[in-house]
């Protein structure tokens, strides 16, 4: 009885917890990172470059010096660690290599000069000074293959905030350009340079905000035909707060519902609902992540879904239906109106409001710019910090005693022999329970409360122009359908994801996708949809489609390929041609021709 309720109460308080399911099958990867330099570095470093400047004029070998001061940036200085779980929809099956990445700190250049080398020691026998360099305007590349749709975005995305290797480039060229002409051109040039470091900097400044001890820095921004990419850091004043890391080892941070987006192309602005960033934490006070924001969240035409609903309720009404009453249900609704299952969508059948009425038909153009208004930062601490109270034992009392009294077994195990109206009695003494707790502890029903998570207070403003970039972007029509044309209809492949756009209006479906090699494409994101998988280092020169009947996916056929002991299974049937088998349709696509 104990230990049904326990059950019954880890299902109802769900507070967006993934539990430490971890994968025995972890593998360890080392990750390449490039950092920008700090103020000390910084500082040695121009002094080193300037006395390897004088050398060089002293001897008349300019061109060698500028060699030199061009390769140094390139060095890097650290190297982190990152536990892989695979649990983002990736199966292994020696296809996909896992191995360790180990890049050197410095290569010494020949004929390097002492002061030069002096700047690269301080780096290289000082690992905490290596440690505290600062993250600046690329943390798509420090993040990595941590990433959920991770891959190459210096090709795509835009850097929002300069980083040194800009600063560093910037200076060089000023200096070079300054030791072939006169004085007075030497002064003009600084200004120039001066000037246009003064605007990075700016520009900096509006993308990085501190409220209360804790600074937001955008650091770049990329938008495709199916979603908007905006990378940051949040960096602390204090220790960060411990969070709870997911299975596949994230810490669970996101954006509170109270923030807001406002798109140039749009009349009202909306808010992040579901806004998990992916990423992790850098050291003890500053975490990286990036926002992944789909197209269909920024096209939402918010005023005409509430026009729509409005009609929609007074039609409801008309026909004598509440849909605030208590005994609501939307199998009655289909019934009262002669529907064999509802759908807004079928409405106009039954005489109903169209949404193509109300709703405007939205697009992302290719140039927008976005106002953000990010209001708290919200993370989930570790099972051990959770202080969420557990269900009053004289509630659970209650509950026992009126199963008791009406003969109904609370043994799991019984459950599926009750009565139906037993089972709605049990639902019925389980819901008074529930409303009983939530009377005791309110803020338990939200799903971040006090009692489960920690909260970074602030107020941070940013406005970001984007610039959609299309390359690499690829759309099929695949025509994955039933007899009456409910399935997939398309697929968009982008460089880092593939999209399957369905029609599904009575969520019949799960339509599943494997790459060349017949595994299931992995999910991307900390907020996972079911529909856009991560290309990472899959290979999808041919994908396969499947539209599978929902339960029997679910119930049966996901399972074969999940079991342990799938790989034996394999060699007598894998799991795309059970698919092939039992499918309601699939295709193949080939992208490999698209190059």
């Amino acid at each position: 009885m104990q230990e049904r309720d326990e059950v019954i109460m880890a299902k109802k308080l769900d507070f967006d917890k993934e539990k430490n399911n971890r994968n025995d099958n972890a593998i360890e990867e080392i990750m390449q990172a490039d950092f920008p330099l700090p103020k000390q570095a910084e500082d040695a470093k121009n002094e080193a470059f300037a006395r390897i400047r004088e050398m060089a004029a002293a001897s008349e070998n300019v061109e060698n010096a500028e060699n030199i001061v061009q390769r140094l940036p390139e060095k890097s200085t650290e190297k982190s660690t990152k536990k892989s779980t695979g649990s983002s929809g990736k199966k292994s099956t020696g296809t996909v290599k896992s191995h360790k990445k180990f890049k050197t700190v410095y290569k010494t250049a020949l004929g390097l000069t002492a002061a030069a080398a002096v700047f690269s020691a301080v780096c290289i026998t000082n690992p905490a000074f290596a440690e505290n360099i600062p993250l600046v305007g690329n943390v798509f590349k420090q993040l990595g293959n941590s990433l959920g749709f991770y891959g190459d975005y210096s090709k795509y995305a835009k850097q929002l905030t300069a980083s040194a290797e800009d600063t560093l480039s910037a200076d060089a060229d000023g200096s070079q350009e300054g030791s072939s002409n006169s004085q007075n051109a030497q002064s003009e040039d600084q200004n120039t340079t001066e000037n246009n470091n003064a605007d990075k900097t700016k520009d900096n400044e509006s993308y990085s905000k501190t409220v209360d001890g804790t600074t937001v820095t955008l650091s770049e921004v990329y938008c495709n035909e199916m979603a908007l990419y905006l990378s940051m850091t949040i960096h602390t004043e204090d220790k960060f707060p411990d969070t709870f890391i997911t299975s596949d080892g994230k810490p669970n941070i996101k954006l509170s519902e109270n923030s807001t987006v406002k798109y140039d192309y749009m009349d009202e602005k909306s808010n992040l609902f579901n806004a998990y960033l992916d990423g992790k934490m850098l050291d003890d006070n500053t975490y990286a992540g990036v926002l992944r924001i789909p197209v269909e969240d920024m096209t939402v035409d918010d005023a005409g879904w509430t026009k729509f609903y409005e009609v929609r309720n007074a039609f409801f009404k008309e026909k004598g239906i509440d849909v605030d009453s208590e005994d609501f249900s939307f199998d009655k609704l289909a019934q009262t109106l002669g529907m064999d299952e509802y759908s807004d969508e079928n409405l106009p059948q039954v005489g109903g409001p169209a949404i193509s009425d109300y709703v405007k038909d939205i697009k992302v153009p290719d140039r927008f710019a976005m106002e953000l208004d990010l209001k708290d930062i919200v993370g989930t601490l570790p099972d051990d910090q959770d202080t969420t109270p557990d269900i009053p034992q004289d509630l659970r009392d209650e509950y026992n005693q009126k199963m008791a009294e009406h003969g109904i077994s609370t043994d799991d195990a019984d459950y599926e022999s009750l009565t139906e109206e037993q089972k709605n009695l049990e639902h019925q003494f389980f819901t008074e329970m529930w409303n009983e707790y939530f009377e005791r502890y309110p803020e338990a029903i939200e799903g971040n409360n006090r009692y489960n998570s920690w909260t970074l207070k602030g107020d941070w403003k940013f406005n970001v122009d984007v610039e959609k970039n299309t390359s690499d972007t690829v759309k099929k029509d695949v025509n994955v359908v039933d007899e009456n044309g409910d399935g997939v209809l398309s697929i968009t492949k982008t460089p880092f994801e593939i999209t399957m756009k369905m029609q599904d209006p009575e969520a019949k479906y799960f339509a599943v996708m494997l790459d060349a090699n017949g595994d299931i494409m992995p999910y991307g994101g900390v907020s996972n949809s079911n529909n856009t998988y991560a290309i990472q280092d899959r290979d999808i020169s041919t994908v396969y489609i499947y539209l599978c009947d929902y339960y029997e996916y679910m119930d049966e056929l996901k399972g074969y390929y999940w079991s342990d002991d799938y790989e034996e299974k394999a060699k007598t049937r894998t799991f795309k041609q059970l698919l092939d088998e039992r499918a309601v349709a699939g295709t193949e696509v080939h992208f490999d021709t698209d190059k």
